[in-house]
């Protein structure tokens, strides 16, 4: 069992850093938002400074990009673990709830995270038992 842990420990750290280095180089394909424009609007408004891509940069998905890097590392690295998943946590739920409202059939991977962040969470509690005492 402790292997299962340890693959998903480090799964979930290099996913994070998949997504997050994509959010300053766009390596990956975008999902596809036919049919959506909602969600085409609003993640292009994450995505540059409005939903014109000439407008410039936005800073959102940059400042997500880098939190994703920073806890994918400290997942894969195996340092302050609990930290790193105290921090996905509203990362996670945004996405999950960006897919849920605007983007459902897109919605698996967000799941993924959040399930396994979770699930890291709960192997990890005696780390945040303090917190509620």
């Amino acid at each position: 069992m402790k292997i299962f842990h340890i693959i998903l420990r480090i799964g979930l750290g290099l996913m994070l850093l998949a997504f997050g280095f994509n959010k300053f180089f766009w390596f990956l394909q975008d999902f596809n938002f036919t049919g959506f424009p909602e969600a085409e609007y609003l993640f292009d408004a994450l995505r540059y400074s409005g939903d014109d891509p000439n407008a410039g940069k936005g800073y959102i998905m940059h400042l997500v990009g880098l939190t994703e890097i920073v806890v994918g590392l400290l997942l894969v690295l195996k340092k302050w673990v609990p930290f790193a998943l105290v921090m996905l946590v509203p990362i996670s739920i945004n996405i999950v709830l960006f897919h849920a409202f605007v983007n459902l059939p897109n919605i698996g991977p967000a799941i993924l995270v959040a399930l396994v962040n979770a699930y890291l969470i709960y192997r990890n509690w005696d780390s945040y038992r303090p917190l509620f005492s």
